[in-house]
């Protein structure tokens, strides 16, 4: 009988099993049946600031998906790359840069993202901690310590959030001091030497002053193993710690002080070859790279020109140098030698002034600082020969300003909020690689700057119905001045084309001068909600986003204008694109019975995508173009159903079609049936948890979750080699709390099946390598908490 899990049914038993919540929740009041009135950890009312301003999430006529910092604890999801699990059309995963950073987030919403994590390329979806934009992708998994909550707003953001927010946004708050002293901690041991120890103390400093501090450390032995020297990638070595601190000078002044601090120390990412393409790179005008690859190594090997590996023969183990398949040894490991680390700096400082005029009016400001150390290197082939070596450091500094007014008038018929926004951030990202034929060093040094001023206004037109209008512009000042430098060419006594000067020691890969570019948008949006029944809220939106413009970094063979390229202006010859945009229309409606007995939220949702930022092959390294238009349509559905009392059933599902309008075949070589990269169609979940209260007062609760995503490919090009099919991951826990929560266990298997799929896949086109970073198996593990 054929699995209903692999048939591709599985959208459909779960429309099905959404659509079924309804008439169970008539039937069980019908019955009589005992809804759950109290609340658990899991599913607490949560009340959301996606508007800025508090809002219970029911109320509030956007898409999103929140949770509160006990629920992610109690589902045992430690870090946020685990939110796709449990978040319709989202993609969320841990990927590692091009240059081999460990904690590098690869965040769409409803198909919109990052394809590159340059700084000179922003990304799709927006995070924020504390109000405060997060700008760089590394570093922007974070580790799960002392949080309040965590907010994911699906579609266009680009009114109060603005740029880079074109796909949705990921808005998380920590938990604030409080008026009380306490504290808690916990310790987790588990599969691969696995250790977390989180501890908070929150301490009040009489009774205008909090102060609450919190640290944990993740550790974890990594699970690919470099057969050269037996060192574990993908490990875990990272201490984060936060401080914050509560002062209330006045009755109408409040001031929040927070400093954040993360650092990592780690072996690089889980990379392990896949496999290797002897026949040309995506682009036909490229040479075979794998074949010259193959003879340039065979003479480094000492070996002379001796026949390598083909397509045909994919494996010749009578030559030493010939780079082939004998290095593809499976998920868990690596025949890598060149130099592994990913090692990282990254703290913050952030205050938030929040003065209340009078009772209807409010001013806060934000004000941040960030910086981020970052120093990376991996090995790009995989294997003992020296055909592709990548390393990366990178020192990026931030500071943001941002005001904002909000107020109600008209006896709170109108609320409104007008702000003023202003953000910073340069920094030096230089790359250094080393390939076969040439050594030479990329990036450069950054500067972006923005400015914004917006307004949005909600107006009561009656009783029952809301309408929303908002308005943004932007002002975005970019700058790149290259570092670009080829250090040594290693495959001149080839002959033609490897002898030209323009490969020679000391060119200039790029011109050493400083581009800029320069922006402006207007993100405008209007939403219509009807409140039809005090159970019941429809709602519409129109929303306007835009991701802006940057620079191509990675170039090759070098542009020398007049030389290798007709522009003879040096700065017009670095190559720039301009800002994509959306036009996102929405609609959906939230239903919730008086008793909380079914709460089920839906939306769908069609976006013009135009001006896609897509990568160009006009030589061996892509550069970024406007270069298509798309169409992306679906929708999401979240239910939530408590039948009885201490039983929680949950589950969602969402459908992402993403479709081109337009695409040149000629230079993308995307064709235009393609799928979006990292984007599955189909994203579902479940879960049963059911809270059993024992004799004497403490509380068992098991737990158990259903995650399901569709095929995805990990490239625009839908190569077939990094494709991951669809997948189902299961998961479990056990946990004990003891009378009045003191004291508390847990037993957690995570991925129960060990099933193994690609979290992420790197086409090296270059050489024509395939690699990618498999998940970890079946874990077990074991958390012991205390709280005071």
């Amino acid at each position: 009988m054929r699995s209903v899990i692999s048939s591709g049914r599985v959208p459909l038993l779960c429309a099905v099993s959404l659509m079924a919540f309804a008439p169970l929740a008539v039937k069980a009041q019908d019955t009589g049946g005992a809804a759950q009135t109290e609340t658990s950890a899991l599913d607490a009312p949560i009340t959301v600031t996606a508007r800025k301003r508090e809002e219970s999430i029911q109320t509030t006529p956007i898409s999103i998906t929140a949770f509160s910092g006990a629920g992610l604890e109690a589902r045992g999801i430690q870090s946020t790359d685990r939110l796709a699990e449990v978040t319709p059309n989202l993609t969320l995963q841990n990927n590692p840069s091009f240059s081999g950073a460990s904690n590098s987030a690869s965040i769409y919403i409803r198909g919109v993202g990052q394809q590159d994590f340059v700084p000179t390329v922003e990304p799709g979806v927006g995070v924020y901690v504390d109000g405060v934009y997060v700008a760089r992708s590394v570093g922007a998994i974070l580790d799960l310590v002392d949080f309040e909550r965590i907010e994911v707003l699906r579609g266009p953001q680009g009114t109060l959030f603005g740029r880079n927010t074109i796909g949705g946004a990921i808005a998380v708050t920590t938990k604030s001091p409080g008026d009380a002293l306490s504290a808690n901690g916990s310790l987790t041991y588990g599969t691969n030497n696995l250790i977390v120890g989180k501890a908070t103390v929150n301490l009040p400093l009489g009774e205008k002053a909090a102060l609450r501090v919190s640290g944990g450390y993740f550790g974890q032995d990594g699970y690919v193993t470099r057969t050269f020297d037996g060192k574990k990638l993908g490990d875990a070595n990272r201490f984060a710690g936060r401080v914050a601190l509560r002062l209330d000078p006045t009755e109408t002044w409040r001031i929040d002080l927070g400093f954040d601090g993360t650092t990592a120390r780690e072996n690089g990412p889980a990379m392990s070859l896949i496999g290797i393409n002897f026949g040309r790179t995506t682009d036909p005008n490229t040479p075979p790279f794998a074949d010259i690859n193959n003879t340039i190594a065979s003479v480094f090997a000492g070996k002379g020109f001796v026949p390598c590996a083909t397509a045909a023969a994919p494996l010749n183990l009578a030559v030493a140098g010939c780079y082939d398949n004998r290095y593809v040894l499976g998920p868990d490991k690596n025949a890598g030698t060149a130099p592994s680390y990913s090692n990282s700096d990254i703290w913050g400082l952030g205050l938030t002034n929040t003065f209340e005029l009078n009772p209807d009016i409010k001013l806060k400001s934000i004000t941040a600082y960030r910086r981020l150390l970052g120093n990376f290197a991996r090995d790009g082939d995989g294997s003992p020969v020296t055909i592709a070596e990548f390393t990366d450091r990178i020192d990026q500094k931030q500071f943001s300003q941002e005001f904002q007014l909000l107020g109600k008038s008209f006896d709170g018929a109108l609320e409104w909020i007008l702000g003023a926004y202003y953000f910073r951030e340069s920094g030096v990202n230089v790359n250094g690689l080393t390939f076969v034929i040439s050594q030479f060093r990329s990036g450069g040094a950054f500067r972006n700057e923005s400015l914004a001023a917006f307004g949005q206004g909600t107006l009561k037109l009656g009783s029952s119905v809301k309408l929303t209008a908002g308005l943004r512009y932007t002002r975005d000042n970019k700058s790149f001045h290259p570092d670009q430098v080829i250090i040594a060419n290693r495959a001149a006594f080839l002959g033609a084309p490897f002898n030209s000067p323009i490969f020679d020691s000391g060119t200039r890969v790029l011109p050493n001068v400083e581009a800029k570019v320069h922006f402006g948008e207007v993100t405008p949006m209007v939403n219509l909600a009807w409140q039809a029944s005090d159970n019941l809220m429809t709602y519409a939106t129109w929303s306007r986003g835009f991701k802006s413009g940057g620079f191509s970094q990675r170039v090759f063979p070098p542009i020398i204008p007049g030389v290798t390229t007709p522009i003879t202006d040096p700065v017009a010859a670095i190559p720039s694109f301009a800002p994509e945009k959306v036009d996102a229309f929405e609609a959906g409606f939230k239903l919730q019975t008086p008793d909380r007995l079914l709460t089920l939220n839906a939306s769908a949702f069609y976006t013009d995508y135009k001006d896609l930022q897509v990568q160009v092959f006009t030589s061996v390294a892509p550069v970024f173009r406007n270069a298509g238009s798309a169409t992306i349509k679906g929708f999401e559905a979240e239910a939530q159903l408590r039948p009885v009392h201490g039983l929680l059933i949950e589950g969602a599902l969402g459908l992402t079609d993403a479709s081109y309008d337009k695409i040149d075949l000629a230079t993308t070589f995307i064709a235009k049936g393609n799928m979006f990269e990292r984007v599955a169609k189909w994203t579902a979940s479940a879960a049963v948890t059911y809270e059993w209260e024992l004799p004497g007062g403490s509380t068992l609760r098991p737990h158990a979750d259903w995650a399901y995503r569709s095929k995805f490919f990990n490239n625009t090009f839908n190569t077939p080699q990094i494709a991951q099919p669809g997948y189902s991951l299961f998961n479990a826990s056990l946990g004990w709390t003891s009378a009045g929560g003191k004291y508390g266990l847990a037993a957690t298997i995570k991925n129960i099946a060990d099933k193994r799929f690609l979290m992420s896949g790197i086409l090296v086109d270059a050489i024509q390598a395939f690699e990618g970073v498999y998940n970890r198996g079946r874990e077990v593990s074991v958390t012991a908490s205390v709280k005071f």
